[in-house]
């Protein structure tokens, strides 16, 4: 299959910062009135549904309709921009397009475009398999994958925190552990990170696994994720795009036992 990786050990957090490279902005290069508009247009935002971007991790729009938008500070000529999602619109995920580039002159091309899930986190209407949805993922997953380093055992570790009904918070550390084959009680080396956050448009299972289908978005950007949870002790993280290389649950499961047998997917603790 294609477009599509498990998170590997140590790097899973770089997809965070894949595909920003796209540019925008146009006119001259003198801003006008202190500086030059971030903004764009918003797309197929459901009626009564409230979204909330930022530019570079701060300046929050609230936008509840439709059509063109603006960031109310102005950004100086040569000042890097970075459009991404904060708060997702109960029931959607909207996506960012051409949300990244140096201001020359007022940006207008940034492209937000929202989709409504099929079908919605939680047990889907089921009963069997695993926990579906946001509550089922929360807690705190080690990396199966050990790596020495100075005479100890390090293990990526995941601490997912749901955020909402269909939406969880990620923060990522290091787990170390005083052997070198990661035996023994485990300590954090230094504090958790913040990672951003995930927002399901759906959720599925078999028998065996969960598949959370979301939108990652963090201060790097916006990438499009399964959280497929194996029964209710392994998570595999997997890159995915949209529309999903990975549709079913079972395409997931296929994919996500290859993961598990390399050792790229978290254990809970």
């Amino acid at each position: 299959m294609k477009n599509k990786a498990s998170f590997a050990p140590w790097l899973w957090v770089a997809l965070g910062v894949a595909g920003l490279s796209a540019c925008g902005g146009s006119g001259d290069d003198t801003p006008a009135s202190g500086g030059y508009k971030i903004g764009g247009t918003v797309s197929a935002l459901a009626t009564g549904k409230t979204l909330v971007l930022q530019n570079n991790a701060a300046d929050d729009l609230t936008v509840t309709g439709n059509g063109s938008f603006s960031f109310p500070v102005l950004l100086a000529s040569g000042t890097a921009y970075a459009v991404t999602v904060k708060t997702q619109p109960d029931g959607q995920t909207c996506s960012v397009a051409n949300g990244t580039g140096t201001a020359s002159g007022d940006v207008t091309n940034v492209a937000v475009a929202c989709v409504t899930g099929t079908t919605p986190p939680g047990n889907g209407g089921g009963t069997t398999g695993p926990t579906q949805g946001a509550a089922g993922l929360a807690g705190t997953w080690a990396q199966d994958t050990c790596v020495s380093s100075n005479g100890k055992g390090n293990r990526n570790y995941l601490q997912v925190t749901q955020n909402g009904a269909s939406s969880v918070a990620l923060e990522q550390g290091v787990f170390q552990y005083p052997a070198t084959n990661c035996t023994g009680s485990p300590t954090p080396y230094g504090p958790a990170t913040p990672a951003g956050t995930v927002s399901f448009s759906r959720s599925a299972a078999t028998a065996t696994l969960a598949a959370n289908w979301g939108l990652w978005t963090s201060v790097a950007g916006q990438n499009y994720v399964i959280l497929a949870k194996k029964g209710e002790t392994v998570l595999c993280l997997i890159g995915d795009v949209n529309p999903s290389v990975l549709p079913t649950a079972a395409d997931v499961e296929g994919y996500a036992n290859l993961s598990i047998a390399g050792g790229a997917c978290y254990t809970k603790q």
